[in-house]
Order: C-alpha cells, then sequence, then structure tokens
C-alpha cells in the first residue's frame, strides 16, 4: 500500500469522527421523579398573587390552576430554593410552565413564573426596611411614581453587574427581577437614608450593629475599593452589605 493510500484509508476514519464530534447535540431534559414532585408541589402549595392583587396561579393535591401536573423536569437548587419546569395538562393541550421558588415560610415568599412575573401568597408582601420610599418587591411603576423615571438606565457595575435604574441626582440605583426590585443601592454623599434607622454611609459599622442589632459589626474593607465584607440580616429576609470605605450601602434580598 502506498503512501497516499494510507493517507486516504486514514482519513475514511477521521472524517465520520470528526463530524460526530462537531454535530449539534441534542439537550435530554432530566425528568424528576415522582417524590420531588410531589415534596415541591406541597411546598409550594396555596394561592399566588401578582403585585395588582391578582390570583395568578393556585397549587394544591398534584395540580397547578386545576391542572393535573403530569411530570416535570430539569429541578436545580434545593427544595425551599430551587427551579423546574412543569408540565400541566389543560383542556387544549399539555404546557409547559418554568417556576423559580423561593419558599422559607415567610411573607417574602416567592414564585417566579416563567422568568417574567413575581408572585407571593400576598397581594401586598410586607417589608422591613426602606431606602427613600422604595422597598424591596415593588414593582417599576411603583418606584417611577415615588422617584420618577430613571435618568439613566444602565449597568451598575462596579457596584453590582447587572442592568438597573441609576438616580444620579439622589445617589440611588434600584435592579429588577421579573419586575420587582431586588437590590437598592444608596452611595456615599446620598442625602438619603434608610428610612426605618435613618443611617447612611456617613455613619459607622458600629452604629448599623446597634440599629439592626446585628451579631457582629460590618467589615468593612478599606483597601479594596469595591470590595463587600458580606450579607448582614436585618430580618423579613433582607439584608445590607457594604461597599468598602463605605462608599454605597445595598438593601437586597441576597444572602450573598
Amino acid at each position: 500500500m502506498t503512501a497516499h493510500q494510507r493517507f486516504f484509508y486514514m482519513m475514511l476514519l477521521v472524517i465520520p469522527l470528526l463530524v460526530s464530534l462537531f454535530a449539534p447535540q441534542t439537550a435530554v431534559a432530566s425528568k424528576m421523579e415522582q417524590k420531588y414532585i410531589t415534596k415541591v408541589l406541597n411546598l409550594m402549595a396555596g394561592d399566588w398573587y401578582d403585585t395588582a392583587g391578582n390570583r395568578i396561579l393556585w397549587i394544591q393535591n398534584g395540580f397547578i390552576n386545576d391542572c393535573r401536573v403530569l411530570a416535570a423536569y430539569d429541578f436545580a437548587g434545593s427544595s425551599s430554593n430551587g427551579a423546574g419546569r412543569f408540565e400541566i395538562l389543560e383542556s387544549t393541550g399539555t404546557r409547559n410552565l418554568y417556576l423559580t421558588w423561593d419558599i422559607r415560610g415567610t411573607d417574602q415568599d416567592s414564585i417566579k413564573l416563567n422568568d417574567s412575573q413575581m408572585l407571593h401568597h400576598m397581594t401586598k408582601p410586607s417589608f422591613n426596611e426602606s431606602i427613600a420610599g422604595i422597598h424591596l418587591g415593588m414593582t417599576s411603576a411603583d418606584v417611577a411614581q415615588v422617584l420618577g423615571a430613571p435618568a439613566e438606565t444602565r449597568n451598575l457595575s462596579p457596584y453590582v453587574n447587572t442592568y438597573g435604574w441609576y438616580y444620579r441626582s439622589l445617589g440611588i440605583a434600584v435592579t429588577f427581577d421579573a419586575n420587582t426590585v431586588d437590590r437598592i443601592i444608596l452611595m456615599k454623599g446620598s442625602s438619603a437614608s434608610l428610612d426605618r434607622s435613618g443611617l447612611n454611609c456617613e455613619n459607622t459599622p458600629y452604629e448599623f450593629a446597634q440599629a439592626y442589632h446585628l451579631k457582629s459589626i460590618p467589615k468593612i474593607d478599606y483597601d479594596d475599593r469595591y470590595s463587600s465584607g458580606g450579607c448582614y440580616s436585618i430580618g423579613g429576609e433582607e439584608y445590607l452589605s457594604f461597599g468598602s470605605r463605605m462608599n454605597h450601602i445595598m438593601l437586597s434580598k441576597y444572602w450573598n
């Protein structure tokens, strides 16, 4: 066999291998066992309302909105704080709902429907703290009614790497998840403050520890300009974090 023939036969072997490596791969959904579906549905049982007070979901005994749950796929996270796709049987056929849930037995329990609508057990969820009249869970329309239309909508880096509303003259920025407020950033130099305590970036970490009965005094980094020393629970599933040199304070629903 000549060198040319050996090369030809070698390519006959290599080409199918390359085709298989680079061919589009079909994603396979992970179907959940019934015991896990039942556990999550029981956790989410009850009525769920949007911010206008409309009942959007009602979940009970293996049904969502009186439609039987046929299957569920691709659960992620934990049983109390997770996400997954639910296949339900409607009168017109099957339908898929993507739900993200955060359920800890508090007034702030929530379900996010199809990544676009935030729902709660209560028509008006309670809140623990606010900044300039803005609190977590408000809609964008609520924020605009209190603060007016934002002068800028942009990425709020380095404070947080996501887009939000920036009120430069007020020294306040707001971010949203499914059209509800999930973070409020109070910047150094702002005349606003946290409404309950009256504190802002001019106050000391010790004053925050005293006002909110924190378990420890917040750690402030005075070397790295935009780092954070962690999140501190102030009750009601709300958290404060502090930028280095106290250049900003963030009120959020996230603990990390």
